[in-house]
């Protein structure tokens, strides 16, 4: 990972429900990481988006719907987040609906750019359908905003939020071009930073994403589920009839438990794969199951811990929020003062 200092490194994070090792891995773990590695030299931004989330809660199948569990879901990811490590004294954590100029930088940016930029995005063309919402068309308009609202450098975000920055980028050059001067400008370029664990499959295809959406609870390793648990879904994951452990691309589950235990363990594919060099496949599936009930099972714990108490959680957002807010309202007000706003 590159040298980073004095930058603003920003990244978000949906309340969409239970979390499970695929948040962990593929987000939050990557998140501490890097405020414990930059937060003395650096503006760490984390945020709870749960405007986004809306798109998610809303559906329309035979009726509208609408899964009322917004509050519940943004306390206990706060939790979750303060379990794994994010701490408020080293990184800004807030929630988007607490910081008002993140929808009105969005309504400004949807004004100077084309629909023909949305219409290229492909995790709405994957996601929509004849009942989606304008809220999921214009999402990542929503996501540029948040962006740049705080005029982030780095942007840390796993292969499906690639495409999503570059638009950012669009959008930065977009408003420099038009309101700044010759060869200045007001939004710094947002790079992206890879997640070093992009994808944590689903235990029973190594095909599919690890999702809370996923019909089967053995599909997925939730943060809150206890040892006994763990050791039952890992025992029952799906991998195949060859002795040997190795990554390969033809086997996608032995594949995807071998990332997860070299991830857990610190230790290459290659590591991993020595120590298994004579190992079955249950001794394989065992020590897997010990390596996430080692590390991920006392985040589960602590997380259900502070989310006892609710207050504190509060009390801490309320905080990140006035953080935030102090960077976002002048950053705004900057924006509206070049584009030439009537301001009081």
């Amino acid at each position: 990972m590159k040298s980073l200092l004095n930058k603003v490194i920003f990244s978000g994070i949906q309340p969409t429900g239970q979390l499970h090792l695929g948040n962990y891995l593929g987000a939050i773990r990557n998140w501490v990481n890097l405020q414990n590695m930059y937060h003395s030299n650096n503006r760490l931004i984390f945020c709870i988006v749960d405007h986004h989330a809306l798109t998610d809660k809303f559906k329309i199948d035979h009726d509208a719907t609408f899964e009322h569990s917004l509050h519940h879901d943004t306390l206990a990811l706060t939790a979750a987040l303060l379990a794994s490590g994010i701490s408020p004294d080293k990184a800004t954590l807030f929630v988007q609906s607490h910081v008002p100029e993140h929808t009105e930088l969005t309504w400004i940016l949807s004004s100077i750019g084309p629909m023909s930029w949305l219409n290229k995005m492909t995790q709405y063309k994957d996601k929509k359908t004849k009942s989606s919402s304008l809220g999921l068309y214009s999402y990542p308009v929503l996501m540029a905003a948040d962006i740049l609202l705080y005029k982030a450098n780095v942007v840390p975000v796993g292969d499906d939020q690639v495409q999503h920055v570059e638009l950012t980028r669009d959008y930065a050059v977009r408003f420099n071009s038009l309101f700044c001067k010759p060869n200045e400008e007001f939004f710094p370029m947002p790079e992206y930073m890879k997640s070093e664990f992009p994808r944590v499959m689903s235990l029973r295809d190594g095909l599919k994403k690890m999702s809370k959406s996923d019909p089967s609870d053995f599909a997925r390793i939730n943060l809150v589920d206890d040892p006994e648990t763990v050791m039952s879904k890992v025992r029952k994951a799906k991998t195949d009839s060859l002795s040997t452990i190795k990554h390969e691309e033809s086997r996608p589950e032995v594949s995807n438990l071998l990332r997860i235990y070299s991830t857990l363990e610190g230790i290459t594919l290659k590591e991993a794969e020595a120590r298994f060099k004579t190992a079955n496949m249950l001794s394989f599936k065992e020590a897997v199951a010990e390596s996430i009930v080692k590390k991920i099972c006392p985040i589960g714990e602590m997380s259900v811990q502070l989310y006892q108490d609710k207050q504190n959680l509060m009390s801490i957002l309320k905080r990140g929020a006035e953080e935030a807010r102090e960077i976002a309202s002048k950053n705004l007000q900057d924006v509206k003062g070049l584009m030439g706003f009537l301001r009081v």
